[in-house]
């Protein structure tokens, strides 16, 4: 019997190059995550003068069009219908809106706020292609289900955890409930963050293939 778990996304031509933006778009995550840390640890006690902020927001930038080709490259393996082409342009449209603002942010020539709204907004867009996608690709046979998995859990926690964030500052009541619902909120949203960049990193490897040359090269009979 078959592990589905370590099946392979079968190829498709724009494969190889979707992966080298999904390594690079797994990279600038995991910069992106240590420099918003940085940033809490080191400037924000200290009101500034925020360098990590600055370059977190350009990072944040350059990943919203990295991750275009990596979204659009997995999105091919979903059934042809006017909704999941309808999905794949708000995404792509959301990603090219988060990424201009953070890169207005840089310059800026847009405020904190405005620019934060379009960046949550574009990672809600996102979050939802995630859920939705993956969820419709689990269902097929042949698709990896660990990774299908993944990037399922990443879309819910992120759709469940930025509301219930947002809920948790404006929720009437008791400070305790008001702190419970934006902790929870936080830890989900926090989790799917940060495992974003490992879901493009698993992304890169499945899309270059390279599990499926290393098992047919051991598989291959040895001469001599």
């Amino acid at each position: 019997m078959q592990d589905h778990s370590s099946a392979q996304l079968p190829e498709l031509p724009g494969d190889r190059t979707a992966s080298a933006f999904a390594y690079t778009a797994a990279a600038a995550g995991v910069a992106g995550v240590a420099t918003l840390a940085a940033m809490y640890a080191i400037e924000v006690p200290k009101g500034g003068p925020y360098i990590f902020g600055t370059t977190n927001d350009a990072i944040g930038g350059a990943f919203n069009l990295l991750v275009i080709p990596v979204i659009l490259q997995v999105h091919r393996r979903l059934p042809a219908g006017s909704g999941n082409d309808t999905l794949k342009w708000v995404v792509v449209a959301a990603s090219v809106a988060g990424s201009a603002s953070s890169f207005l942010l840089v310059f800026r020539v847009l405020e904190f706020v405005p620019s934060t709204i379009a960046s949550v907004s574009a990672m809600t867009v996102q979050a939802l292609w995630f859920f939705l996608a993956h969820r419709q690709l689990l269902k097929r046979r042949n698709f990896p289900r660990s990774f299908g998995r993944l990037g399922k859990f990443i879309g819910a926690a992120l759709l469940l955890g930025l509301p219930l964030t947002g809920l948790g500052y404006v929720l009437p009541g008791p400070d305790a409930l008001r702190w419970t619902v934006t902790g929870i909120g936080v830890a989900l949203g926090a989790t799917g963050w940060v495992l974003w960049p490992y879901w493009y990193f698993r992304a890169g490897r499945l899309l270059s293939h390279a599990q499926a040359t290393t098992t047919a090269g051991s598989a291959a009979p040895q001469a001599g």
